[in-house]
């Protein structure tokens, strides 16, 4: 009797362990996980569909320096693609990922005759990729451009995400020499740029923080209730990050550029 009651309980845990193992499995293939990421040459995280803003067109103003970061367990091999183009004819756009190119074609992948291998964990050991457009545009219409960085094999040929496992990512470059400043809804303030000032009417405190678009933190100033002025001698015309960080430490970020 003990012999068959030991045996019911050995198998008994056989199937709690099985059962353990499966949900287990499950719970760690359920989150999606990309594959490839992009970041900035200071390692701010590009997200998914982001859209890079610019209003210079040139260096190194207009110029975006980009890593790859392979966020897998083995060697990857990526490529980046034109998808689309507006407001020009990609002739003035340098980039540059394993190989250079003066101007781009649309739907034309590159590097065009290879692919670049990146370590597990690892980036793209080139320190010098980059966007760069030269492009002034009509004066009137922007000029854009969407990329997609994304997985091929050793024949050059795409690999297809799984559900677990997104094998691409998105971003866009933007040129405009009209752009202005966000939408600002989200916080109590308004802010407006001119004579080298910067000033921002506050209804509440804020701790602000100003970056660039590689990361690097410009400014940091307690924002007052009323007005508040920042003198722009440390910034230039172009596009830079805010985060406005409430009492209850609740965060905001907006972009803006300057004109």
């Amino acid at each position: 009797m003990s012999h068959i009651l030991n045996l019911k309980l050995m198998n008994n845990s056989k199937i709690f362990l099985f059962i353990g193992l499966f949900l287990t499995s499950i719970f760690s293939y359920s989150q999606v996980v990309y594959a490839l990421s992009l970041e900035s040459t200071d390692g701010v995280v590009i997200d998914d569909n982001e859209v890079l803003q610019f209003s210079e067109t040139t260096y190194p103003d207009a110029s975006f320096g980009f890593y790859v970061r392979n966020n897998t367990s083995e060697d990857i091999n990526v490529k980046v693609e034109v998808t689309s183009m507006s407001g020009t004819d990609g002739s003035s756009m340098e980039l540059c990922f394993g190989d250079c190119y003066n101007g781009v074609a649309l739907n034309q992948a590159y590097p065009t005759n290879t692919f670049v291998t990146i370590a597990p964990g690892e980036t793209q050991a080139s320190p010098k990729d980059h966007f760069y457009n030269q492009d002034p545009g009509d004066g009137n219409t922007p000029v854009e451009y969407a990329f997609r960085f994304y997985m091929v094999d050793e024949n050059g040929d795409e690999v297809v995400s799984q559900a677990e496992l997104i094998t691409y990512t998105h971003v866009g470059y933007y040129y405009s020499s009209t752009l202005s400043l966000d939408d600002l809804s989200e916080i109590n303030a308004k802010l407006s740029y001119s004579n080298g000032i910067f000033k921002i009417f506050s209804q509440q405190q804020y701790r602000l923080s100003i970056y660039d678009i590689t990361g690097s933190l410009i400014v940091e100033k307690d924002i007052e209730m009323g007005d508040n002025y920042i003198n722009s001698s440390m910034i230039e015309n172009k596009m830079y990050i805010l985060n406005f960080v409430e009492e209850n430490g609740n965060s905001v970020f907006k972009k803006i550029v300057l004109n």
